[in-house]
């Protein structure tokens, strides 16, 4: 949505003039440009590092429900970084800003404030960064083809079967069918050889 021409607000009510919206929602989380959207609500940064997940603006100025929910109380005028705690047991908790060694060594979060778990999300098709991408899916293109009992056109074959892959599969086609022609050859070698043989011999 290159022409969103919405206004996205930071939680004191600063105007974020470098963050655009991330849906099509009246009140709605919003990312830098250049960021990623998520559907749970939060920006991911892919451009420079480090890559991290933040709480971005909203085009909701008094920053009700359609906002994110995340550390509104840190950074207020501008975004805040949302930097992974712990990763345990197959779940990750995570700080608003990022975590600190206690007097005990052990690292939590700034101000010893409570780490927090973050819903999934996915990737926004149309907004920030992706504003001009439509999908996400990735097709390949295959052709099927059946193999000649000729082993004059083995070779042939197996050409004509790669079009239209990867080169990974090509090279997969060729490992195979090379293989699959020597031992074409050889059979019909040693198939003569074994006639010739028993016709010497009558």
């Amino acid at each position: 949505m290159t022409n969103d021409t919405r206004v996205c607000y930071y939680p004191s009510g600063a105007i974020a003039d470098d963050n655009v919206p991330c849906s099509s929602d009246e009140y709605t989380s919003c990312c830098g440009s250049t960021d990623l959207c998520l559907s749970n609500g939060l920006c991911l940064s892919v451009t420079h590092q480090p890559y991290v997940l933040s709480r971005g603006a909203c085009t909701d100025p008094q920053w009700g429900t359609g906002c994110s929910q995340y550390c509104q109380d840190n950074n207020p005028t501008g975004g805040c970084s949302i930097i992974n705690l712990k990763y345990y047991d197959g779940v990750s908790t995570y700080c608003c800003g990022t975590p600190v060694a206690n007097n005990e060594s052990e690292v939590v979060c700034p101000d010893n404030a409570s780490s927090f778990e973050v819903p999934t999300g996915h990737a926004m098709v149309g907004y920030a960064m992706l504003a001009n991408v439509s999908t996400l899916d990735a097709t390949t293109t295959t052709t099927t083809c059946s193999s000649s009992n000729e082993t004059s056109t083995l070779a042939n074959a197996t050409a004509s079967c790669t079009k239209g892959v990867s080169s990974h599969d090509a090279a997969i086609g060729a490992g195979v069918g090379v293989p699959l022609g020597v031992i074409a050859l050889a059979s019909i070698v040693w198939a003569l050889f074994e006639r010739r043989r028993a016709t010497a011999g009558r």
